[in-house]
């Protein structure tokens, strides 16, 4: 089985810069020229900020359901990373293929834009949708705009498949993803007055302590086996304040983030934290300094994908892929969005996600032939009307 053509893709594919920081316009229309003029139907969603866009194209009959193909159109960035390549030229060696986004997630977007023209050849009867989205890394705001656009679209699909790297296995769950901004605003004083000051640092820090209370809490609490990390994690990853050693901080920002097991709110954990801060910490500010306070946003919050509502799509896909044992992973994806609309959804692509978001990012040569032979099997299936959907 040749691969050249999807190497080719997959090649061009790499060459445009899409860190979700910039446009990935040329990318989506790149894509939708190419399936149109190969006789598909391609539909350009422009985002609500410049320079973004999702695409959805169908490929085969203008008719309710069928199968949707998905993937994010944007990688994270590769800023103070160390490269032995060119990050935008795919590399080959010792059968991988160096790039960013070679494995999250270009490659099956590849994948499928190759297989594009067997399955419009294909005679379906019912479609296959291939559909681009934006801003995935950062707070999934594309995924977000198609899936309100399909919830109430005649064209919604009866199922997705999203090919996040899985070295072709069939995921069936995933924790949520959630991202969150505390600020903490203090009193500044010189330090040596400290007692008429309040540090924004350490009310910061006094958070962060009880984050980790938090996940002392959530350990003990409710559990799933099924995942790397069995229990809903809670993390502080950045913190940001002061300007001297010899002021108390004015300001002090923390980003977090909740993963939460499927049916699990993430909001309801952060309900916690603003009563812990609103009940313990802002009293004790405040009675420095009026002007105190502690505000947190949320940035992002995608649901996690419940594998109560996919079993059935999971074991009809299995067998096209060689699936012996149905995953679930700790990562974020955008399968919860669709799963909230009513597409039951799995988790299936090429390549591996502990490579994802690092230096050297690679996909499999094999990788990729494995996923270009689960689409013309799929597509297979459907035309002999040997896989129900929905």
């Amino acid at each position: 089985m040749s691969l050249a053509n999807t190497i080719s893709i997959l090649e061009r594919l790499v060459a445009f810069d899409t860190v979700s920081s910039r446009s990935n316009v040329e990318l989506i229309d790149w894509v939708a020229n190419r399936l149109e003029d190969q006789g598909a139907k391609a539909f350009v969603q422009h985002g609500d900020e410049p320079g973004k866009a999702n695409l959805y194209a169908t490929l085969g009959p203008d008719a309710p359901g069928g199968i949707m193909l998905s993937g994010h159109s944007d990688v994270v960035p590769v800023a103070g990373q160390d490269w032995s390549t060119d990050p935008f030229v795919l590399t080959e060696r010792d059968g991988r293929l160096y790039g960013r986004g070679s494995a999250d997630m270009k490659g099956f977007i590849a994948c499928c834009v190759e297989a594009a023209p067997r399955i419009l050849a294909a005679k379906l009867s019912v479609p296959v949708h291939i559909a681009l989205s934006y801003n995935e890394e950062s707070n999934m705001h594309g995924m977000r705009l198609l899936a309100a656009h399909l919830a109430a679209s005649a064209s919604r699909p009866a199922a997705c498949v999203i090919g996040e790297p899985t070295l072709m296995q069939v995921v069936v769950a995933n924790k949520g993803a959630a991202i969150y901004r505390c600020r903490v605003r203090g009193h500044s004083v010189h330090s040596s007055l400290r007692d008429q000051g309040v540090s924004a640092v350490e009310m910061a820090a006094e958070v962060v302590v009880y984050l980790n209370a938090l996940q002392r809490r959530l350990n003990e609490a409710e559990r799933h086996d099924g995942f790397e990390f069995p229990h809903t994690s809670v993390h502080a990853g950045m913190i940001h304040g002061g300007t001297a050693h010899n002021i108390t901080a004015k300001d002090c920002e923390i980003t977090f983030e909740v993963r939460a097991l499927p049916g699990v709110s993430a909001a309801a954990i952060v309900a916690l934290v603003r009563e812990h801060c609103a009940r313990e910490l802002v009293p004790r500010m405040r009675a420095v300094s009026p002007d105190c306070d502690i505000v947190i946003d949320e940035i992002l919050d995608a649901p996690g994908l419940d594998e109560r509502g996919n079993g059935e799509l999971a074991r009809r896909l299995m067998p096209l892929c060689n699936c012996h044992a149905l995953g679930r992973v700790s990562f974020g994806t955008e399968a919860g969005m669709l799963q909230e609309i009513g597409v039951p959804t799995v988790v299936c692509g090429p390549g591996e996600i502990r490579v994802a978001h690092q230096p050297d990012e690679y996909v499999e040569i094999d990788q990729l032939a494995r996923c270009r032979g689960f689409l013309d099997t799929l597509t297979e299936r459907l035309a002999r009307g040997e896989l129900v959907l929905g």
